[in-house]
This record gives C-alpha cells, structure tokens and sequence, in this order.
C-alpha cells in the first residue's frame, strides 16, 4: 500500500467547500475498507448548531434514524415513551435500512423530502426526479452502493424552510509503513474548530496484527453544518419575481415589429384597465413547427383541438385550425413559465390570421366544429366510437393499448413537407384507423380462409351485413400497402406503385395526407349511414 498523507493537508482546506456547488454527497462509504473515508449526514435543528459544533463526533450514525421507546424513571416509576430522532431535534436525510439479512438493504431519502418537492423515483435509473411547474424533468437525486449526491439548491431551499442545518460528517483514516519519526511526525491528537466545522485530527504509532506492514496511523473526524438558502422565498411568495418575455403582436407604419410584453399585470382588458395599452387578447402568432416539441413528446404533452396541455401542470388556449400558423392570445402566454415563453418566442411571427373556427369560439360565443382535417378526423372518430359502441357492444376500432396510446397523439397533418414525418403519420394512422380493426368481433358467425386478416374479416362483414362497399374497402388496403411499402420498409417498386393510387409527388405530403384523412372521414361517414342512422 502507498504511504499516505496522514496530516490530511489535502482535505482540511476542502473543508470550506462542502456542501456548495451544483451537488452535494450525503453519503459516501467503501465496504470493507478499513482506511475510508465516509461521509454521511443529518438534518440538525437551528437552535442546537451551536452545541452540535462543540464536539467533533457524529451526530447521527448510518443505521439510525428508525422510531423505537425510550424508558426513564419519574417519581421511581419506569415511564416509557414513543421517541423518534427528530423529537431531538435531528433527524436523517438519507437512511440505510438492513433487514437482517432477509431481504438485502438499501438506502432510501427520507420521507418528507421526497414529498416536499414531490420527487420521482426513477428506480430503473436509481435517482430521484425532480418536476418543476413546467412539466421538465431535472436529476434530484444520484444513487449507487457507494455514493448517494443531492442538487445543491434543493438542499438549501430543504434546509430553509424547515429552518435547520445539514451536518455533513467525516471519518478518515489513513496509514503508513513508515514510523511517524521517519514521516517527521510526532504523536498527536487535538480538536479545531471553526465557525461552521469541528474537526478531530490526530497521529499514532500503530502496531495493528502480526501480518500487518503499517506502523503508523493517522486520524480525521468531524463535521460541516451548511445554511440554507438565506433568499428562500416559498413559492406562493415567489410571483413578483416571475420574468415574462416580449411577443412580436405587429409591424408599425415603418415596417418595424412592434414588441410587447405578455404580462397580464400591463394589458388591458374590457373593462377599463391599463387604457392605451394591447388588449389581454392581441393574437400573436406563430409558425406551425412550434407545435413539433409538443408532438414528439406525447407522454408529456397533449395537443387537442384548440388545446396544449402538460399533463397536469398546465395547459394553452391556442388556435391550431389555420392552415398556415397558430396562434395564441398574448394575455395566455404569460400563463407560461419563462422558459416556455421563451421557447414560443423563436416561432413568433409578426402576422398571421385567426381561423374561422377560432373566431367563432373565442369572439363570437359559439360552437364550432375543427376546420383541420386531422383534428376534424379525430372528433369524428371517437364520436363514432362512441356511437358503434352503443348500437352494437363492442368497439369496432379496439382501443388503443397503453403502449400504443401515443399514435392517436401524434397523428396530425405533417407541419412540414418532410419525407420522415410523413411516413410517421401513415404508419400511426393506420395503427388507429386499420391495426386496431376488431378482428374478433368482425369474425363472428362469418365463414373465412383460414389465413383471414382484418380488413379480409371487415371486407366480408361489410357484405354479410349491409351490402359492399368496394370503393371503402380498396382505400383501406391501399393505404395499409402504403404503410407496408413506405413507412414499415424500404421503399421499392410496390411504393412506386401505390404512391400512384395517392398521388405522391404529384402533391406535396401535406396535401397527400389531408386527402388520406378526408377519404377516412368519408369511411367513416360512409359506416354511419349504413349501421347507425337511429344513434343520435
């Protein structure tokens, strides 16, 4: 073994470092290994630091921190009491729990600071996440055997608003096969203390057993306490200090964009308030990619008709039925968090027109039904889900399992003329509207070749049922062979032969795909008149 440091002249000027920075160990230990180091760590209440820094022992040892019964005598009589560290005023963030050799151990944060900020156990990646008010995701919590670091700025805003400090504890030991003499030392132990650390440190001879070469020792224990944040301002607190970003709501008589910003606070509204100001619903627009963040995170994010909702943390009033941009008014924007403004702001366009769906809604007090094709095709079908589901039992379209759930999502109108996301919305339109057909009900009290698929099963229902509809049928299967040639694989002579039937190349792929979605409403019309004249 290499002969170490045993004056610790390494680590006693890191001592003011701990505890800052963009992560904090809690927690750092090597099993077996008798020279360390380990660190742990313990909340400890404000009014006992003071005395807390007078001994340079732990606190709080790995393993403690479980409630249990204290007994004492009063008046010669045993009392026994419920006790739980905290009752002392310390209490752990981090805990190891042993199970006696039954179940394997493992460390967990404590309770109450995973619920304060609401944190996520990613145990598959084992850390913790953090979600903030705009639906993103930050690390929180790092863990492995041997190390456990939290986000530094959550630790201080933990520590202020429960007004305690976090002792972070140390255990060195370290040893040489040289004397002390040979090392210039002499033996020694002593306590230092500082205004926020206490420390033991000392030097021996060390004989340890029969086979072991070192013959010196050298020893460091103490702790660390760290402040919370002295800004800490909760939440509900915090709405003063919100930032807002400036939209792009027209050009001025020059041409020049006019600017302005989306607080509420500086707009006015129908009832007299910031006169000379932009009215809380100036539409400000922007261009339709904005909308792909949104898309291409469907377990996040929602996209309806005239909606964009993060889960539940937030939700848009927005127009997305106009053909050729979205807009939104500038009083919603400011609803979002600053980050999200900001994101919005590199879309903004300096004009752009409301649809007529929009104004209908917004201006006028009246229902409306969605002008684009796509978001027209998705009411249509889960309103004739809903329908069939009545008239016959069973779903015609099975629902979409969890795991598929996100092509109804994301199946749109391209926002570009792009080849990848056009391929992207054959293959989940045809999940939806062709893969989800109900095979089984179809195929009930029908006699099929024994090789019968879905649309072989629809076809012949189709003619047991109501008579043929050869034109229906055939576009369903040119559009399953489209997915088949196009977007499951390569592309080659049964593409070229299909893109034929749809007119790719001929249109570009935005106009290819509303033609698709137009001819699937009609199906779906079409199935309307013939089994479900009498649902309302």
């Amino acid at each position: 073994m290499e002969d170490q440091d045993l004056t610790f002249s390494d680590f006693l000027p890191k001592i003011g470092d701990l505890g800052k920075g963009e992560w904090v160990t809690v927690y750092s230990g090597h099993d077996g290994m008798l020279d360390g180091p380990v660190f742990y760590s313990a909340l400890i209440r404000e009014d006992q630091a003071s005395q807390s820094l007078q001994d340079p022992g732990w606190d709080f040892r790995i393993g403690s921190g479980a409630p249990g019964f204290s007994m004492h005598y009063e008046d010669g009589k045993e009392v026994t009491t419920y006790f739980r560290p905290s009752d002392e005023g310390i209490e752990p963030l981090v805990l190891w729990r042993e199970f006696h050799g039954i179940r394997p151990g493992y460390w967990e944060v404590a309770e109450e600071f995973r619920l304060y900020f609401n944190l996520y156990d990613d145990r598959q990646n084992n850390k913790l996440l953090f979600i903030d008010n705009n639906g993103d995701e930050h690390d929180a919590v790092l863990m492995s055997a041997t190390e456990i670091k939290i986000k530094g700025h959550l630790i201080k805003e933990y520590l202020a608003a429960k007004n305690m400090r976090l002792a972070l504890f140390f255990d060195f030991n370290r040893f040489s096969e040289k004397a002390l003499e040979e090392l210039g030392l002499h033996e020694y132990h002593e306590h230092r203390n500082g205004d926020d650390f206490s420390i033991s440190i000392g030097a021996r001879p060390w004989s340890g057993f029969a086979v072991d070469p070192q013959r010196s020792h050298g020893f460091l224990m103490g702790k660390k306490l760290v402040l919370g944040d002295p800004n800490f301002k909760p939440d509900f607190l915090r709405r003063g200090d919100r930032k807002y970003v400036e939209f792009i709501i027209g050009v001025d008589d020059n041409g020049k964009e006019v600017l302005h910003t989306c607080e509420e606070d500086k707009l006015a509204n129908y009832f007299g308030k910031n006169p000379g100001a932009p009215q809380y619903v100036t539409p400000v627009f922007f261009r339709k990619e904005v909308l792909n963040k949104y898309y291409s995170q469907p377990d996040k994010y929602t996209v309806d008709d005239g909606n964009l909702r993060c889960g539940g943390l937030w939700s848009l009033r927005m127009d997305n039925n106009h053909p050729e941009s979205v807009m939104v008014f500038l009083g919603d924007l400011g609803h979002l968090s600053y980050s999200e403004q900001f994101y919005w702001r590199g879309f903004n366009l300096s004009s752009g027109k409301m649809s007529r769906t929009a104004f209908e809604r917004s201006i006028m007090g009246q229902f409306s039904d969605p002008e684009n094709v796509d978001l027209f095709f998705k009411q249509q079908f889960s309103e004739f889900n809903r329908k069939w589901k009545k008239r016959f039992g069973w779903d015609l379209f099975k629902p979409m399992t969890d795991k598929d759930s996100y092509y109804f999502k994301i199946l749109r109108i391209p926002l570009t003329n792009d080849q990848r996301e056009f391929d992207e919305q054959i293959l989940a339109l045809t999940k939806v509207f062709i893969d989800s057909l109900n095979e089984q009900e179809l195929g009930q009290e029908l006699t099929l070749k024994p090789d019968a698929k879905g649309l072989d099963k629809f076809e012949a229902w189709l003619r047991a049922k109501c008579g043929y509809s050869e034109k229906m049928v055939e576009f369903m299967r040119k559009l399953q062979a489209l997915r088949s040639a196009g977007s499951a694989h390569r592309k080659g002579e049964k593409y070229e032969r299909v893109k034929k039937f749809f007119q790719i190349g001929e249109k570009n792929h935005i106009t290819v795909l509303e033609d698709i979605l137009v001819k699937c409403v009609w199906t779906l019309n079409t199935l309307e008149r013939c089994f479900l004249k009498e649902e309302e």
